[in-house]
C-alpha cells in the first residue's frame, strides 16, 4: 500500500528537521520519495512526527529476572510491549545475556508482543582472561567472538565487569586489573568493528578509559556517586564517547536480589542509582544532548510511573525535584533533542541504520503525538498513531493490531571455529546444549 502522512511537524535528526511541517510516504514496509499517487492520505496536521523509538536497556531482567516482577519490582512480560508500543517504540533492547543463559533471554524475549527485540552479549572477561593477557592472541579472541555472537543469536556486546579479579592466590598469575584490560577491550572493540557497552560503575570512572570512541558507557547513572566520577563521565563524552541514562526513580529498598552469573561476585538485581546520582545524569544530559540515549533503569523500570516523570524532569525544569533543580538549572530537551536520544542515537548504536530515522529507504516505523500550542515533551508520553512497517498497530490510541508480527534482532557474523573456542565449549557452564541459542529457543529471528 502506497501512504502519505499531510502536514505533520516532523522531528528527525537524520534529515535536520525540527518541527518543520512536511509530508511523508510510505509504500509498503519502506519510507520513500515523494509518491505521484497514493492509495490512503493519514492527515497529521498539528501532530508530531517522528520515528518510532528504540529503547537501549529494556525492563527485562534476563536470568533471574522472573523473580522482580513477583516482587513487583518490575513489569509483567506481557505488558512490556503494548506499554513501549503505547508510548511510540517499536524496538526494546536487553542491554546483556551472559552466554549460558543466552537460551533463556531468547525465551523472555519470545513472549514480547508487538515491539521488536535484541539483546547483547555479556562478555566475562574471567572466561578470556589468559588469552587477553597474550596480544598475539587478540585475533582468535576475535574470532571466538564473533562466532559466539552468531551462536548466541545475539546483537553487539557488553561487559559487566571490566578486570579479572580472583581471591585466590593460586589465580593470581590470571589477574587483570581494570586500566590494563580497557586496555586490550579497546584494542578488542578495534577488532570486532563496533563499540562496547561497558556498564558503568564508579571503579570504571576512575580509570583511564583509552580511546572513549571505543566506548559506550551503559546505565551511566550507576556510576556517578560523586562529582569526580561525573567530572570524568563529561570528559569522556566530550572525547568520543556515548551513553545512555539508566534513570530510575528513588523508592524504598526492599530485599536484594542476588543471583549467581560468573563473575566476581554474586549481582544484585536491585541495585539502583539514588536522587544524586540520577540528578548527575539528568545534568550530564542536558550538558551532551548529542551524546546521550535516554533510557531506563532496566528491569527495575516501573514504566507506566516512571516515564512521564522522566519526561518532566527533561522537559520541565518547574517539575523536577530540589535536588534536580540544583544541579540541571532551568535547561531543558527539546523534542528534537528527544528524538535524537530515543531514535537515531539508540539506532545508530545498535547498528541499526533502517530505523530511528525517516529517510528514504528507512523501515516505515513511525509514531504520531498530538503536539498543542507550546507543548514540550509531555506530548510525547502518549502516541495517538503508530506504524510498525508501514502497519498500523495504534490509531487514535487504541492497540488496532496486538497480534502484528514481532521479531528478535541479531547478527551472523561469519567466524571460524578456534582453539579457544573449543576450550569455552568444554566448560561445564557453556555446554553448547546450553549456550547456543537455536530457532526453537526464541524467535521469530531476523538477521541485521
Amino acid at each position: 500500500m502506497r501512504l502519505r502522512i499531510a502536514g505533520g511537524r516532523i522531528f528527525d535528526p537524520a534529515l535536520g528537521l525540527n518541527g518543520e511541517e512536511g509530508d511523508l510516504y510510505l509504500e509498503g514496509e519502506r519510507l520513500v520519495p515523494p509518491l505521484p499517487e497514493v492509495d490512503e492520505v493519514l492527515e497529521a496536521k498539528g501532530r508530531a512526527v517522528l520515528a518510532a523509538g528504540v529503547e537501549l536497556r529494556a525492563p527485562l531482567a534476563g536470568f533471574g529476572g522472573h523473580l522482580l516482577p513477583l516482587r513487583e519490582e518490575s513489569p509483567p512480560l506481557e505488558e512490556v510491549g503494548e506499554f513501549y508500543a503505547r508510548l511510540g517504540y517499536t524496538h526494546i533492547h536487553v542491554c546483556g545475556s551472559a552466554m549460558a543463559f543466552a537460551g533463556a533471554a531468547h525465551r523472555q524475549l519470545a513472549a514480547l508482543k508487538v515491539v521488536d527485540a535484541s539483546v547483547s552479549l555479556e562478555v566475562n572477561l574471567r572466561d578470556l582472561d589468559l588469552a587477553l593477557k597474550d596480544p598475539a592472541r587478540l585475533p582468535e579472541v576475535v574470532e571466538t567472538l564473533r562466532l559466539l555472537q552468531a551462536r548466541t543469536r545475539t546483537l553487539g556486546f557488553s561487559v559487566a565487569e571490566p578486570f579479572v579479579h580472583y581471591r585466590q592466590d593460586y589465580y593470581a598469575h590470571r589477574t587483570l586489573p581494570g586500566p590494563q584490560a580497557l586496555e586490550i577491550l579497546a584494542r578488542l572493540a578495534e577488532g570486532l568493528g563496533c563499540r562496547l557497552f561497558l556498564e558503568a560503575s564508579p571503579e570504571l570512572l576512575s580509570w583511564h578509559l583509552p580511546e572513549p570512541a571505543h566506548f559506550h558507557l551503559s546505565g551511566l547513572s550507576r556510576g556517578l556517586t560523586g562529582e569526580a566520577e561525573a567530572r570524568e563521565a563529561a570528559r569522556l563524552l566530550a572525547a568520543g564517547a556515548t551513553g545512555d541514562l539508566g534513570l530510575t526513580h528513588s523508592r524504598l529498598a526492599g530485599l536484594p536480589v542476588w543471583v549467581e552469573v560468573g563473575g566476581s561476585s554474586p549481582r544484585c538485581l536491585t541495585a539502583r542509582p539514588g536522587p544524586a546520582e540520577v540528578a548527575r545524569a539528568v545534568k550530564l544530559a542536558l550538558d551532551f544532548p548529542r551524546r546521550l540515549a535516554f533510557s531506563t533503569s532496566g528491569p527495575l523500570s516501573r514504566l507506566a510511573e516512571d516515564f512521564p516523570r522522566f519526561l518532566a524532569w527533561l522537559g520541565n525544569p518547574e517539575q523536577r525535584p530540589p535536588e534536580l533543580e540544583a544541579a540541571a538549572g532551568p535547561r531543558r530537551w527539546t523534542l528534537f533533542d528527544w528524538a535524537y536520544a530515543t531514535r537515531l542515537l539508540p539506532a545508530e548504536l545498535l547498528g541499526l541504520p533502517g530505523r530511528g530515522r525517516l529517510t528514504p529507504g528507512a523501515r516505515a516505523d513511525i509514531a504520531l503525538y498530538d503536539l498543542p500550542p507550546g507543548a514540550g515533551l509531555e506530548a510525547l508520553g502518549r502516541c495517538r498513531t503508530l506504524l510498525k512497517a508501514g502497519r498500523a498497530v495504534i490509531r487514535d490510541y487504541v492497540l488496532v493490531d496486538p497480534e502484528v508480527p514481532r521479531q528478535t534482532l541479531f547478527r551472523n557474523p561469519q567466524a571460524s571455529e578456534t582453539p579457544l573456542f573449543g576450550e569455552l565449549s568444554r566448560s561445564f557452564s557453556l555446554r553448547p546444549e546450553t549456550l547456543w541459542a537455536v530457532e526453537q529457543l526464541g524467535g521469530p529471528w531476523a538477521e541485521v
